[in-house]
């Protein structure tokens, strides 16, 4: 019964991370579009991306076609996660999938992701933190699961 209440924790939790995110995205385009730095390295700042990662261009219509049979990995593999009990692998595909779909749905709807945190030299959003931190967490629970295969 424990472990339940913990994989429902995490879904509530990336429900919750998802909800902020669009909230900030509507906030970043409807009332805080003026910057607001602390300083020239960290703060708010809308940016809209209409490229990948790092900003790279690529056509809207073809990240979203690549996109979605990716979420849908993501969702088996966080399926998977679920049955096999390992907690660490579900919050980290949880993590990701809640992300990924943010993120998704701003190309869907805006055709570009909404970016708003200047952080040093790059703008991020919430989903795209949640997509990196998901990814560590599955790259920590492989190493939580070498290290126990070989003890």
């Amino acid at each position: 019964m424990k472990v339940n209440k913990v994989r429902l924790a995490i879904i509530l939790s990336g429900g919750l991370f998802l909800f902020l995110d669009q909230f900030l995205k509507w906030q970043a385009t409807h009332a805080w579009i003026q910057p607001q730095l602390i300083n020239p390295y960290l703060g708010w700042q809308l940016y809209l991306n209409p490229g990948v990662a790092f900003s790279l261009p690529l056509a809207n219509w073809l990240v979203i076609v690549l996109t979605i049979p990716m979420i849908l990995f993501i969702a088996f593999l966080f399926a998977r996660s679920f049955s096999k009990n390992n907690l660490f692998e579900f919050a980290a595909w949880s993590t990701v999938l809640f992300g990924a779909i943010s993120n998704l749905s701003d190309r869907i709807f805006y055709h570009h992701v909404i970016d708003y945190f200047l952080i040093a030299t790059g703008i991020i959003n919430i989903g795209d933190a949640l997509i990196v931190a998901g990814l560590a967490l599955f790259l920590f629970s492989l190493k939580k699961r070498a290290y126990v295969y070989q003890a």
